[in-house]
């Protein structure tokens, strides 16, 4: 019973408890109308039958006491007027017995029909003697009259009376009857309907405390699953199973817990795989995002799309500045072991320089120590001719350390055209290298300023070399001419100390010449040990940027990503 009513919809329910209220009124109602309708037709019949006859047979008593009053009164009148009048009292009096029993026909029931007969049979005699004593009495036969009156009427009479109280009695004791009976039912349906209201009150409570609890137990299980949900633990059951709305509320709410775990889950796997690397991860319970759970999923695979994008994008560029900076690196070392060659080279044509400045001032102080002689020419020609030659020789070697020279200043020119291209690479790799090669390229900027100067100075020592290469094969010349011409030195020596003179200038300006190439070389000598520092250290940054580079792209290299297989 209680199964069944459980799984009735709560309207039903609902319709129940009323309909037992209902029920219960109704019977009650039914009740009450029949019982009423019993003791209404008792009393009905108490106050239409009974009592009617009762007061019928009492008048009619009264009605045949006055009849024989009167039929006395006629017999002893003393005067025609009392006779009339007593006459006339007699025939109201018989039409008023007519009427009552009239009446009384009417009130009486089968079994009362035996009592109105007997009674019909009595008048009937009385109303037949009376005849005959008012024919009688009208012939003047009073004492015959009155011997019927006090005779035959008189046991009539009595007759009439007893059957009148036979009938008073027999009603009374009906309406005694029919008062009791009444009072009983009324007693009964007091009873009964005590006991139906007790009854109805019992069931309706019953059903009340079983449909309340029917309600109230899902609700109280739903409500505390609710607040559990609310408090986000999802670890929760419902028992409860009917199919009242209750019941399909109830396995709604565990379908919404399920999906709830479901799409919870996905998510906690959805981020696990995220935050390991993987961003080539999906839902794998896509069916259960729906309604408005769908945006979740859309979120969760656009954050998945954007990061696997970043990610991407970060691979690209960390492959760009591993291969940027590699070749950065690599242009450094050749730039770094180029100014080392260079500094090197530097060095080894400051020393030849030295050692031509050396002899250049040697050759000076010959000349002078010749100008000085030239005054003893004469007396010592023998001396000069052998100092001749040995200034032929000097002069054979200046030419020779000249064209040394030249070849130095075509290395230098070679050393800067070189370092004007690994300047130009440079700046071409710092211009890929983007932000990061600032810093070089002002490095690279530096080092094509220095080549070109270097290409400078080394244009203005060619171009002094040359004249000292022409100084010095004018010196040759001008020796051999002296050679030839020793044997007429006594007659040329004012024009031969002329020439002296001018090799004097000429070698004074060959060691200034050399003095401004000294200089010079050691200028570029610094700025190449200068750039040559500056290449290293520019080699080292580039190693370190390759390495933190290459870090880089292993870090990216953990993450799994979409399309990455051209990348990493």
């Amino acid at each position: 019973m209680i199964n069944y009513i459980r799984n009735l919809r709560i309207r039903l329910k609902l319709y129940i408890l009323i309909g037992v209220a209902l029920a219960g009124m109704l019977i009650i109602g039914g009740m009450s109308f029949f019982l009423m309708g019993r003791i209404n037709d008792m009393t009905s019949d108490i106050s239409t039958s009974w009592l009617p006859s009762i007061d019928t047979a009492r008048e009619l008593t009264t009605t045949l006491s006055n009849i024989r009053l009167n039929e006395l009164g006629y017999l002893t009148a003393i005067s025609d007027d009392v006779k009339t009048s007593s006459l006339q009292y007699l025939q109201k009096e018989k039409e008023r017995m007519d009427t009552l029993l009239a009446t009384y026909e009417g009130l009486i029931d089968q079994e009362e029909q035996a009592f109105y007969d007997n009674t019909m049979k009595l008048w009937t005699q009385y109303n037949k003697a009376d005849q005959e004593i008012m024919a009688l009495a009208g012939q003047g036969l009073t004492d015959d009259a009155r011997a019927i009156l006090e005779g035959e009427c008189v046991e009539l009479y009595h007759a009439l009376n007893n059957a009148f109280n036979e009938i008073i009695t027999y009603n009374t004791e009906g309406s005694d009857a029919a008062t009791a009976e009444s009072l009983s039912l009324y007693q009964t349906a007091t009873f009964l309907m005590t006991a139906i209201i007790i009854v109805i009150i019992l069931v309706g409570v019953f059903f009340s405390f079983v449909i309340v609890r029917l309600i109230k137990l899902p609700i109280s299980e739903i409500e505390a699953a609710a607040l559990k949900m609310a408090e986000g633990d999802l670890d929760v059951e419902i028992s409860y199973t009917s199919k009242d709305e209750l019941g399909v509320l109830a396995t709604q709410v565990r379908r919404l817990i399920h999906k709830l775990q479901v799409i919870i889950d996905d998510e906690n796997k959805f981020l696990a795989k995220m935050a390991a690397g993987d961003f080539t991860v999906d839902s794998i319970c896509e069916e259960e995002y729906t309604g408005g759970f769908y945006p979740l999923l859309i979120s969760f695979r656009g954050i998945a799309e954007k990061l696997n994008d970043t990610m991407l994008q970060i691979s690209e560029s960390s492959s760009e500045v591993a291969n940027g900076s590699e070749q950065v690196s690599n242009g450094a070392q050749a730039l770094s072991q180029g100014a080392t060659q260079q500094a090197s080279s530097v060095e080894e044509l400051a020393a030849t320089i030295s050692e031509i400045s050396d002899k250049v001032n040697q050759n000076a102080n010959h000349a002078r120590k010749a100008n000085a002689m030239a005054g003893d020419v004469s007396t010592e020609m023998n001396v000069s001719n052998e100092k001749m030659q040995q200034m032929i020789q000097a002069m054979r070697d200046i030419s020779n350390c000249s064209s040394e020279i030249g070849k130095i200043i075509k290395t230098i020119e070679d050393i800067a055209f070189q370092t004007n291209i690994l300047a130009l690479n440079a700046a071409v790799e710092a211009a890929r290298a983007g932000d990061a090669g600032k810093g070089f390229a002002v490095v690279a900027d530096e080092v094509r300023n220095l080549a070109s100067k270097s290409a400078e100075a080394s244009q203005n020592t060619s171009v002094l070399i040359e004249n000292s290469l022409k100084a010095v094969e004018n010196g040759t010349q001008i020796a051999d001419e002296t050679a030839q011409s020793l044997l007429q030195a006594v007659n040329n020596v004012n024009e031969m100390t002329d020439i002296i003179g001018q090799i004097s200038e000429a070698s004074g300006n060959q060691a200034d010449s050399i003095s401004q190439i000294t200089t010079g070389i050691d200028q570029i000598s610094s700025v190449v040990q200068t750039n040559s520092a500056t290449a290293q250290e520019s080699a080292a940054a580039s190693e370190e940027l390759s390495s933190q580079a290459q870090l880089m792209k292993s870090l990216v290299e953990k993450f799994k990503l979409k399309n990455s297989s051209a990348i990493l």
